[in-house]
């Protein structure tokens, strides 16, 4: 089995729906992936058919990009196909290509086969919306035919397998796909997505479930295997402070207004989405962050010295000390592996008990899905600003804005093996980086060629354009954020929310918000840029500062940055991006 997945066919909803009324003599389609994640291993356990132990015909991806013809919407087509083929044609003549002629010809016959099967069938076309299609098979499902032929183009078997709609992925919301599975095992794989939740009959909460039910069918790099009952469940904490704000409204006239407010109340959850996991099972490749996925179930993990912090904080008390959760369930501290919030428990919203949601987790031997970590850039200690960072600045900054790229260009040009480590870390299969490599490295003198020369000064003026168009390079990275991990190693020990008020590893300042990551110097400070990036408001001044406790208590790599959320607006300044 690949270590990707399963391929899977991916099919357009609208050439499907003409093939199954006879209007087409195929449907479109292409090669998916039924990526790896804790869904799938469920399926490959239950019943999931697997061809040649790399693909299945037991599910389907389809897309409703587009509708249906009309027979009026049909010929028209038709008519602007051919057109266009009878200046194909005649260019074909004028070359005197014979084997053009002919090319051009098979399709002015195709075209004319078009147009009389177009007429025999007028009254067979029907035009329907994309939505229209959609609605329809999320109803009543759909049939897809597969055929198995000879070399000789002869038909030896039909297969027909009428699927079910099964989960729209969040992942694919704006493009609009959406995953069917057999009806034959529809049932099965429906009540493992939904955790067995059964919805009421009125007002019942469809939107919620299908954006938490596909959690667990995330694509996932590798598992971790955590009790549930080890794992700490609190109840977020909410904290208000008043500042200044401009608030866009609607006057009367329903024009847009900037509304300058004093003493505003801005609220901010501290922990959202959050954990912290104990440092004995964080897995080894992990680099101190993990996205972790199970039923109704999503959080970001932070690798932490929990149980040490607990040793130091309860000292003698330590192997008796407990804790409640949100449930009023007591654990003991020395068994606690992740600490994390509500807001992480997706499942909190529905009629399910904690027990429950335990012995669901069980039945996969509790192992969580690990969805991605933090890792380096491959551009090394560099990072490209987009145009919108680099138009939120002022003008009369771009000099300084401007240093690291020009300097990084002047290095390509004079430095051979710089401009050899550039073409190392940019090779793909559309370029010829890896050629020009093993050339220089088999002959040193191959760099004083013409060819590789030519070729120098191409990449670089194609880099140049790059930085022309805003690609601007800074000594920068992208960075996961944790919010104030001190305070919610503290919230751990105690359950009580306003201890966190406690945390004196961070202190508000008057302009800058502070933070702390290894990846700049201690006493930095440092512009913040949400991304994706959408206007100035989502730029922050941030204080780089030191405290030995984050050392002590977290293992943060250079990819990680923890922020003071208690006190700040840098939520509301990002628009909520914890």
């Amino acid at each position: 089995m690949s270590e990707f997945g399963l391929k899977i066919k991916n099919i357009e909803a609208a050439t499907l729906y003409e093939y199954n009324k006879g209007l087409r003599d195929h449907y479109e389609y292409k090669d998916a992936m039924f990526v790896n994640s804790l869904f799938k291993d469920f399926m490959c356990d239950n019943g999931l058919k697997v061809w040649n132990n790399e693909s299945t015909r037991d599910l389907i991806c389809l897309e409703f990009n587009f509708g249906t013809r009309s027979y009026e919407g049909e010929i028209k087509h038709i008519k602007k196909i051919a057109k266009k083929a009878r200046l194909d044609y005649k260019k074909a003549i004028s070359s005197k290509s014979k084997k053009l002629i002919d090319i051009q010809f098979n399709k002015k016959n195709k075209i004319m086969q078009l147009y009389d099967f177009a007429n025999k069938h007028r009254d067979e076309y029907y035009q329907l919306s994309a939505d229209d299609i959609r609605k329809q098979f999320y109803k009543n499902g759909v049939n897809v035919e597969y055929i198995t032929r000879k070399r000789s183009g002869e038909i030896i078997k039909r297969e027909i397998i009428h699927y079910k709609m099964l989960y729209r992925s969040t992942g694919k919301a704006k493009k609009g796909s959406c995953m069917f599975i057999r009806d034959k095992l529809y049932n099965k794989a429906s009540s493992f997505l939904r955790m067995g939740i059964k919805l009421p009959k009125r007002n019942a909460d469809i939107v919620g479930i299908n954006a938490y039910s596909p959690l667990i069918s995330s694509g996932i790099v590798g598992k971790v295997k955590i009790n549930p009952k080890n794992i700490l469940v609190l109840k977020d904490v909410d904290r208000f402070f008043t500042t200044k704000i401009v608030s866009v409204e609607t006057n009367k006239d329903k024009h847009c207004v900037a509304k300058t407010i004093e003493n505003y109340k801005l609220k901010n959850t501290l922990f959202d989405g959050q954990a912290l996991i104990d440092s004995s099972i964080f897995p080894d490749w992990g680099n101190g962050y993990i996205l972790l996925r199970h039923h109704f179930c999503k959080m970001a993990a932070f690798c932490s010295n929990i149980q040490l912090f607990f040793r130091d904080y309860f000292g003698d008390e330590y192997y008796t000390a407990t804790v409640k959760d949100m449930w009023g369930n007591e654990h003991y501290v020395k068994d606690i592996e992740l600490i994390t919030t509500d807001n992480a428990m997706k499942w909190i919203k529905y009629n399910v008990s904690y027990d429950y949601w335990c012995n669901k987790v069980y039945e996969n031997d509790c192992m969580f899905g690990i969805v991605k970590t933090a890792h380096c850039s491959k551009l090394g200690n560099v990072q490209r600003m987009s145009y919108q960072m680099v138009n939120s600045l002022n003008i009369d900054n771009m000099d300084e804005v401007c240093k690291e790229s020009i300097e990084y260009i002047n290095k390509l040009k004079t430095d051979d093996d710089f401009f050899l480590e550039y073409l190392k870390k940019n090779i793909n299969f559309s370029n010829d980086y890896e050629v020009l490599i093993v050339l220089c490295e088999q002959n040193r003198d191959f760099l004083r060629s013409s060819y590789f020369r030519e070729r120098k000064k191409a990449i670089i003026m194609n880099y140049v354009l790059n930085v022309k168009s805003g690609k601007i390079i800074q000594n920068a990275d992208n960075l996961v954020i944790v919010g104030s991990p001190y305070a919610m190693l503290l919230y751990g020990a105690t359950g009580e929310p306003d201890i966190v008020d406690k945390d004196d590893t961070f202190t508000v300042e008057d302009v800058a918000i502070q933070c702390y990551t290894s990846r700049f110097n201690t006493n930095e400070y440092l512009a913040e840029f949400r991304s994706p990036f959408n206007g100035k408001y989502n730029l922050g001044y941030l204080h780089n500062i030191y405290d030995e406790r984050f050392e002590k208590y977290f293992n943060f790599c250079d990819q990680i940055i923890a922020i003071n959320m208690n006190g700040t607006d840098f939520q509301d300044r990002n628009n909520g991006l914890i």
